[in-house]
């Protein structure tokens, strides 16, 4: 009886991080929220690979919380884009002079977002160690070796 409560328990945990998991993969936003399953997953896989203080894991959460609500600012301006190159990629003949513009400007609310987290982030990376900063190295260097989003 007491294995079966072991298997039974411990079949109850993985299934629950896997729904959790699952949760955290439809994506930053849950409708019209910032989805939390999200920011605790990446900032869990960083705090894996980092070996991050509670502190830093903390301070890394912020940000990621605080970059993915000014991406659900800009939700409906992205989207009115994206609407425009599906239009344009229906078209027989492809503009790619309007594509470029339009990939500029979705690329102009990238860069709002890390602007606007410019200072949270120096002061995150002042935080880390020398190894730290040597494991969030090789994290750069890794991702996408397994595809665009295939990193580990």
């Amino acid at each position: 009886m007491k294995k079966l409560l072991i298997v039974c328990v411990l079949a109850g945990v993985t299934m629950l991080g896997a729904c959790t998991k699952f949760y955290a993969m439809k994506g930053p936003f849950d409708d019209n929220a910032v989805n939390p399953a999200f920011v605790e997953y990446i900032s869990g896989k960083a705090e894996d690979r980092l070996d991050l203080t509670e502190a830093q894991r903390g301070h890394l959460q912020s940000i990621i919380h605080k970059m993915t609500a000014k991406a659900l600012e800009q939700r409906p301006q992205v989207n009115e884009l994206r609407a425009k190159m599906a239009a344009e990629v229906k078209k027989p003949q492809l503009d790619m002079d309007k594509m470029e513009m339009l990939m500029k400007e979705r690329m102009q609310f990238f860069r709002a977002i890390m602007d606007s987290e410019k200072e949270d982030l120096l002061i995150f990376h002042s935080t880390l160690s020398e190894s730290q900063r040597e494991a969030l190295a090789k994290l750069i260097l890794d991702h996408g070796k397994k595809g665009w989003h295939g990193s580990h």
